[in-house]
This record gives structure tokens, C-alpha cells and sequence, in this order.
């Protein structure tokens, strides 16, 4: 199949009515958490091609034309899918499920099993577990765990946190309350008014450069020493760790201005994220 041919289907895929009514049954399943609707699948899908985009510059032959415009977007675009079928167990559903939908229109097998293994292995905790399997997995990686901020956050939910971050005491802010169910997860989210995923290639560690999620917090949501403690926040960001180092690169958070890099002897030997003051830093993610 030709690569004209795989971009048309991947165009297709992305307001196919199918598969618009399955991220919208995943969503409804989901509704207990952040949004998980298609607009989700197109700004993960969007950072993934932007990355690559970066990545390619640095690494010219890692990375062929069908990988670069096929197997990333679709791969990117589909990871959450199996929401529909279970919320717990939708990356195994989810890589279900994109096997029947390409194999439907004529994608090489050779194609969907790489997809299919991205969207299977997407979660933070396979990562940590498996490592990563390919650029193109550690691209998807990466572009699922940097997309979160306050327009995932449902609008009764915001509205309720709007109205609570006006209660403030001092430093103190009713919003940093949990007042429902994955409540914590919705704050974080909220607090985060702008993220920016960069690939810093201009400050160089011992040839080693870094891929820098920025993030503007308003911390009466989430204070930025709650966010770094927080496991499942640790566990995502951890995983992207990986995926930068198959590239060569460190991967930071940036609060505020302020960079963070990953300790693991910090929090109680937990391992946490610690603010850092160089960019010459100790090694390891």
C-alpha cells in the first residue's frame, strides 16, 4: 500500500463516524475523570506529530516517512479508543480494537501490529515495566503524558473549582480540597493554565540534550509541592523519563519558570521531583 494511500485513511480515520461514536462511549465510561473524548485523541495526536517534527531535525534517519505520517498520528489519534469496552484494561481493548478497525481498510499487517503494540503499551505503568519499545512508542508516550491542563477538566467540575478557588484564607485555598471523586486529578489539571513540550537542543549536558515540558501552575487549585508528590503524577512523568532517554535526552518539568528534574532519593526514597538551579545535573530519570 502506498504512503498516499495509508494518508488517506489515517484523514478519514480522524472524523470517521465509527470511531467518533466509540470515543464518545469511552468518554461517558470515563466520566468520573478528565475528558477522554476525540478532541483528547487530536491534541495528543498534534503533539506527537509536532515532536516528531523536532525529533526528526535532531535524528534525520531514525524515523521513516510512513512512520513519521502514518503509524505516530494514527497510533497517537487511537491510544485511548478501548475506553468504550473497559476504562481499567483500555490499552488491551484499545489495541483490540484498532486491529479490526484498520485491518477493515486494508492497512498492511506489518503496519497495524506497530500500532497496535503503541496503543497496548501506552499506559505509565507498561512503560515502567517494559521500557520502550521504538521511537515511535516513545513519541506517543510522551505526547499522551504532556497533554493535561484546564481544558480537560469537565465544566461543572471547573465551575465548582472556580467558584471555591474565590474562598481563600492566607495561602490557603478551599480549591485545594478534594470534594469528589477523583478530585485531586481534576485539580492538578485545573491548576495547569499553559504547557508547552520543547526539545531543548541549545543547552547540551555532556553532548545530552533535554526534552522540557513547561507548565504555568496557579497553585490555588494545586500547590506545586502536592503535584510532585503525587503518585500517579510521578508515574507519568517517570515514563516520559524513559521515552527521553531512548532518544539521548533528560526530560524536565518546568513550573513556573523554575526547572525540576527527577531525584530518586527524594520524597522519603520514593523518588520525587526536585527544582534544579543548572543544567548540569547528576544523571538518571
Amino acid at each position: 500500500m502506498e504512503l498516499r494511500e495509508l494518508i488517506a485513511i489515517r484523514d478519514n480515520m480522524y472524523r470517521d463516524p465509527e470511531l467518533l461514536e466509540v470515543y464518545e462511549k469511552g468518554d461517558k465510561n470515563s466520566n468520573h475523570q478528565t475528558r477522554h473524548d476525540y478532541v483528547h485523541g487530536d491534541e495528543v495526536r498534534d503533539l506527537a506529530i509536532r515532536l516528531t517534527r523536532q525529533l526528526h531535525q535532531v535524528f534525520p534517519d531514525m524515523m521513516d516517512e510512513v512512520t513519521r505520517e502514518f503509524i505516530i498520528p494514527v497510533a497517537a489519534w487511537l491510544h485511548d479508543i478501548g475506553r468504550s469496552i473497559d476504562v481499567d484494561r483500555h490499552d488491551i481493548e484499545g489495541a483490540k480494537l484498532a486491529k479490526k478497525y484498520l485491518d477493515s481498510r486494508g492497512v498492511p499487517r506489518d503496519l497495524r501490529a506497530r500500532i497496535c503494540k503503541i496503543i497496548g503499551l501506552h499506559r505509565a505503568n507498561k512503560v515502567i515495566k517494559k521500557g520502550i519499545q521504538s521511537p515511535e512508542h516513545g513519541i506517543v508516550v510522551i505526547a499522551d503524558k504532556c497533554i493535561g491542563d484546564e481544558g480537560r477538566v469537565r465544566p461543572l467540575k471547573a465551575f465548582a473549582l472556580d467558584l471555591a478557588g474565590l474562598l481563600r484564607f492566607g495561602s490557603w485555598s478551599l480549591a485545594r480540597m478534594n470534594m469528589w471523586e477523583g478530585a485531586p486529578h481534576d485539580r492538578v489539571n485545573y491548576s495547569i493554565k499553559n504547557a508547552d513540550l520543547i526539545v531543548d537542543i541549545d543547552e547540551l549536558t555532556d553532548g545530552s540534550g533535554e526534552i522540557v515540558l513547561k507548565l504555568q501552575v496557579d497553585e490555588r487549585f494545586a500547590s506545586i509541592s502536592e503535584m510532585v508528590t503525587l503518585d500517579w503524577f510521578a508515574d507519568s512523568f517517570f515514563a516520559c523519563g524513559k521515552a527521553s532517554r531512548y532518544f539521548g535526552f533528560f526530560f524536565r518539568i518546568e513550573f513556573n519558570g523554575v526547572r525540576h528534574m527527577w531525584d530518586k532519593t527524594a520524597n522519603n526514597e520514593k523518588g520525587g521531583w526536585v527544582p534544579i538551579e543548572r543544567i548540569q545535573v547528576p544523571r538518571g530519570n
